[in-house]
């Protein structure tokens, strides 16, 4: 299957459906994909970032080769929708599955997306999970996460920010 070109057919959870079910037939499959996500144009990489995230789901350790470019990948001057998809797997993921030369850089684009209110909330919220899972290596980190998510609260924020960073706010507090 060539994915770009079945991508741009249609957006729909239907078509991401049938590239998903596709790539996971065969995981050598995931290169293709993951290059259609990477490289490719605006709505390629759009319509894939779904399929990524559905693929981290149901298979995440497919992925693990692929973390620091899909890191790197997660420019907010790109489509939010691979910012989004990118969070939202590394918000479910076990740190003890992304590798150490990962984890820094990782660490560093979570808090850039947590503090940047220019972000899409489903961002922030998801890079707010990212950045707690680390606090638990990095005790250190509690007190500014604290601060980011009490300082975004106060200024005001959607109810799902409010929701998240309020449970966050809990744990960090125990």
């Amino acid at each position: 299957m060539n994915y770009p070109k079945q991508l741009l057919k249609a957006h729909s959870r239907a078509n991401a459906d049938l590239v998903l079910n596709h790539v996971l037939a065969d995981k050598k499959r995931v290169g293709a994909l993951m290059d259609a996500f990477l490289n490719g144009e605006y709505r390629v990489v759009q319509r894939s970032a779904m399929v990524v995230g559905d693929l981290g789901r149901k298979q995440p350790n497919w992925l693990k080769p692929w973390h620091a470019r899909m890191i790197a990948a997660s420019d907010p001057a790109l489509h939010p929708a691979v910012s989004r998809n990118v969070m939202r797997y590394f918000s479910e993921l076990p740190l003890s599955a992304i590798n150490e030369e990962d984890q820094g850089p990782l660490l560093d684009l979570a808090f850039r997306l947590t503090e940047d209110q220019a972000e899409a909330v489903a961002i922030r919220a998801c890079a707010m999970v990212v950045v707690f899972n680390f606090c638990v290596l990095y005790p250190e980190l509690k007190d500014e996460l604290r601060g980011i998510i009490e300082l975004t609260i106060a200024e005001g924020i959607t109810p799902g920010f409010r929701s998240r960073g309020g449970k966050i706010l809990k744990e960090l507090n125990r």
